[in-house]
Order: C-alpha cells, then structure tokens, then sequence
C-alpha cells in the first residue's frame, strides 16, 4: 500500500472508533493524541469519497417560515387615556398628528 492509502487507512480507522465512542470529536483527539482540525478534516473527506453526501439519501425540502423578532410584533407608541382608553402603534405617527392628539386631550 502507497503512502497515501496508509494514511487514508490510518484516519478511516480513527474516524470510525471516533464515531463508535460517541465522544466529541475534541475529547477523542485529545484522548488519542490527534489534532482535532485533522479529524474533522478527514470525516469529512471520507464522508464525501463514500457518497454520503452525494445521493446517499433523499432530499426533503420543507416549507421555511420566517418568524419576526419578538420586539418587532411589539407596538412601538402605547397610549392610555384616563378615561380608559388605549392605542397601540406598530409605528410612530407623524408628530404633528400626534402634537394634535395631545393639545386636544391636554
């Protein structure tokens, strides 16, 4: 076996008992003596050489909802009246419109 096919048997050993111990790829390295960029450079590497990535299953697309930030669906001008009236703005008025609103209820 060449150089290369060594090393490519020396990871593929090391990626499968990685992946056998159910540890972090960090706590194997360390525990194994091997630099964890090179395990996870190899999983990689060994991943796609298998088709894993290329038709190893099918693809499922699923509708994406974008939900808006919590602050966002929060009115951005809360006014209470005294007479128990309220209004909520998602967005600020005009400050006329509301200088108008104020010196007829001041």
């Amino acid at each position: 076996m060449d150089k290369a096919g060594e090393r490519e048997a020396y990871w593929r050993r090391h990626v499968g008992a990685w992946r056998e111990s159910g540890a972090t790829q960090k706590a194997y390295c360390d525990e194994h003596g091997l630099r964890s960029h090179s395990l996870s450079y190899w999983h990689v590497r060994l991943a796609e050489g298998s088709g894993a990535r290329k038709g190893g299953g099918p693809l499922t697309l699923v509708p994406a909802v974008r939900v808006p930030d919590a602050g966002a669906s929060l009115p951005s001008l809360l006014l209470h009246g005294p007479q128990g009236w309220r209004l909520e703005f998602a967005t600020l008025p005009p400050v006329g419109w509301l200088m108008a609103l104020w010196g007829e209820h001041a």
